[in-house]
This record gives structure tokens, sequence and C-alpha cells, in this order.
């Protein structure tokens, strides 16, 4: 016998054992704990059951893509490159401030019909003069978050600017270096 018909005739073997394994009957039994078990051996009080091809599932067919946004008064205009919180300058203290202004800047410039919105911890300031600066009359104590948003003539926000914290200090009577507490 030639030394590759051995390993012929196993590689056969193998192939023949496996579609017997295919076409095996599969027998169902519940234990006395209520367990379910399926097995290829038969089992005393198992039920034979014949298990069709493999189960599959087939989802819902995908939606169909959106339709595109329609085309915005200002879609031949380019785009921002950038806008920027030009002042305060980000982490600045100030003592005792009776204003702080607030400057925006953007590139390119502000787009006819196009509006800038800034906030001050939440609360929208108004513009002073160009649109581009803000003052913030009074400021309290504290932490001050200024965000702002550059909105096209539809109110869709067009760029955002990074966010920008300062801090302002007030005297207090109670410090030895107050202004307001006599020496």
């Amino acid at each position: 016998m030639p030394p590759s018909l051995p390993r012929c005739l196993a590689v056969l073997s193998l192939f023949a054992l496996g579609s017997v394994a295919i076409s095996a009957t599969t027998y169902r039994w519940v234990d006395a704990q209520g367990v379910v078990h399926y097995s290829d051996t038969p089992h005393p009080g198992a039920q034979e059951i014949q298990l069709t091809g493999a189960q599959t599932y087939h989802g819902p067919p995908a939606p169909a893509a959106a339709p595109a946004p329609p085309a915005a008064a200002n879609a031949g205009a380019v785009a921002y490159e950038s806008c920027a919180i030009t002042q305060p300058a980000p982490d600045t203290s100030l003592y005792a401030p009776e204003t702080v202004n607030v400057s925006v800047r953007s590139t390119p410039t502000l787009r006819p019909g196009d509006q800038i919105e800034v906030q001050m911890d939440g609360t929208p300031l108004q513009p002073v003069g160009d649109g581009l600066s803000f003052q913030i009359q009074q400021p309290e104590r504290g932490t001050h978050a200024i965000s702002a948003v550059v909105r096209d003539a539809n109110g869709t926000v067009v760029c955002s600017a990074t966010p920008v914290t300062f801090n302002v200090q007030l005297p207090s009577i109670n410090s030895p270096a107050s202004p307001v507490k006599p020496h």
C-alpha cells in the first residue's frame, strides 16, 4: 500500500463521520430538577426531535438615506475658519471691576445676516456697538464662564468659540488690606 493511501483513507473517513454527525438525530428530555437537556444519544424518556437548518434573523430593511438639507441662503459663502473670545483672557483674575469687556472675533469677518451670541454663566449678553463687543456691568464675586457662538440667518450654529473663564475678586470689610476699611 503506498504511504499516501492511509492518509487519504483517514481524510475520507473524517468526511464520512462529519456527514453522519450533521444528519444525526437529536434527543430532548427534562430531568427531575426541570432542566431541559439536548443530546445526540438517546436517554430514558427522551423525545426525538428533528432540527432544521440554522436559525437566522433577517432585520427590517435599512431606512432610506435622509434627504439633503435645503441649501442655506449663504451656501456660496466661505465657512468660518474660527471664532474666539479675545477678551477677557482665559483664567483672568479681576479685582473689583465695575465692568468687564468681552470681545469676540471670527475669521472671516461676520457675514451679513449672521449674529454672534454671547452668554455669561448661561445668561445672554447684549451686544454693544458693532455686535462683536459686549459689557458685563458690576459682575458678582466668583468664577464666571463666557461662551460664544455664531448663528446664521436660520439660527443654526455655524461656529462655536472655546469657552473662557474669569475670576472676580471683591474687597471684603474683614480684610485688613481692604480699600473700604480704614487702617
